[in-house]
């Protein structure tokens, strides 16, 4: 029977995942895990558990799970309040073209630098819903193995005994009292795991194998100042 399923997960540590975007030097933050954030962190949790088990099979094993995986519609409620905090740091990082200066040249490899970095702090329960499929109870072995979106600093604790399952998604993106749009970026439906596997010689196409959806997360901007944004989840 295809079902929904809703997950949450208490915050515990700071969040920050750079947004598709983004630069090197000025990473913004997504303010919340992104339909492809969750789908690699299941994909990450299903190899690190059972990969093991299919070394003679792995690839045929890998495209089944890999694709009904993909193909999952992912929403996203943010939790009660969040916080982004806005910093810039002095660095010192290597100059790529100090490789192609000529000998003759006098270069300076270590440049000194700025970057700008966003983290979110989250208060309340962040949750996912998940659907439509058959493989619910799957979902929610390997949901409760995932302990970590964005970087790996940004942990969260899932909370096994809010998980329900529907027939109809719990919530989705919609017009409401407030919201902002936020780009949340997603598999492609056609691309395959050695697209996006790392060590694959196959590359992701940006717009195919990754795309980039806007998103309407119900969050009204409550203040704001030079180094922090306040956001409330808006009333449904």
């Amino acid at each position: 029977m295809s079902q929904w399923i809703t997950v949450y997960y208490q915050p515990v540590s700071l969040f920050s995942l750079k947004r598709s975007d983004a630069t090197s030097m000025a990473g913004r933050s997504n303010l919340v895990p992104t339909p492809y954030a969750v789908k690699m962190a299941l994909l990450k949790v299903l190899l690190e558990s059972e990969g093991k088990l299919h070394l003679e099979d792995f690839h045929p094993w890998i495209e089944g799970e890999f694709s009904w995986i993909r193909d999952l519609t992912i929403y996203i409620q943010p939790p009660e309040q969040l916080v982004v905090n806005r910093n810039g740091y002095k660095l010192r990082y290597y100059d790529q073209t100090t490789d192609k200066a000529e000998k003759t040249r006098v270069t300076l490899p270590l440049q000194p630098g700025y970057v700008f970095r966003e983290w979110i702090h989250l208060q309340g329960t962040l949750a996912f819903c998940c659907g439509v499929t058959t493989k619910v109870q799957r979902l929610t072995e390997l949901f409760a193995q995932i302990n970590y979106f964005g970087k790996r600093s940004g942990f969260f604790q899932y909370l096994p005994d809010s998980t329900q399952y529907t027939e109809q998604p719990l919530f989705t993106y919609q017009l409401g009292a407030g919201f902002i749009l936020q780009p949340l970026d997603d598999l492609g439906e056609k691309t395959t795991f050695d697209k996006i596997n790392p060590f694959s010689p196959k590359q992701a196409k940006l717009g195919k194998d990754r795309v980039i959806n806007q998103g309407l997360l119900p969050l009204s901007l409550v203040a704001t100042g030079a180094n922090y944004d306040y956001y409330r989840r808006s009333s449904d």
